[in-house]
């Protein structure tokens, strides 16, 4: 049995409609993520798939894969924030079905541009620019369909600065990001 296969078998997750995200969003990320959400719906044996995401973030590429899968599924998908959501884990995030987007009290949540390094001849680094614009306004456009924020100029006053914008849950339900903060349960 393939390592891969044994972690599926052993982690039980499956089962149960849940999906774990931890870690950076990369190319091997986004290709675990949106097979699994692929076989909930070819299998039809989960009424929902719950996303549990705990990520710095990282490509926007691969986090835009796992979006756009994620908006195919006929399956609802309900997420849930833990840890940290960053970055394109926060936009991961707030693609959950509305309504259905969890925070925990102690999530560190953040919101920024993104930023990239290019390096290449001029022609290639004005080539490479174009794609930037294009995923500034891929970004722009899904805080404006997925937050509270509906117009541009106040999402870049408030959620996408010239500097990192960390939000506290709270904030996170105020903005629209998310819609319920998970209650703390004492145990006694």
């Amino acid at each position: 049995m393939a390592d891969n296969d044994k972690q599926k078998k052993e982690s039980g997750l499956d089962d149960y409609g849940i999906i774990y995200i931890s870690g950076p969003i990369n190319g091997g990320t986004a290709e675990t993520v949106c097979k699994q959400i692929i076989e909930y719906n070819i299998k039809g044996e989960t009424s929902q798939i719950q996303m549990i995401i705990n990520s710095p973030g990282g490509s926007c590429p691969a986090g835009f894969s796992i979006i756009d899968i994620m908006e195919w599924s006929r399956v609802p998908i309900y997420t849930t924030g833990i840890g940290m959501i960053a970055s394109m884990g926060l936009l991961i995030f707030m693609t959950g079905d509305k309504g259905r987007r969890v925070i925990t009290p102690r999530t560190s949540i953040l919101s920024h541009r993104f930023s990239a390094f290019n390096f290449g001849s001029h022609s290639q680094l004005i080539a490479g620019r174009k794609e930037e614009d294009l995923e500034h306004e891929r970004i722009l456009n899904h805080y404006l369909t997925y937050s509270g924020i509906k117009d541009r100029k106040e999402l870049e006053k408030y959620l996408l600065r010239d500097v990192d914008t960390w939000l506290t849950p709270d904030e996170a339900i105020q903005h629209g990001l998310a819609d319920v903060i998970e209650p703390i349960r004492m145990r006694g």
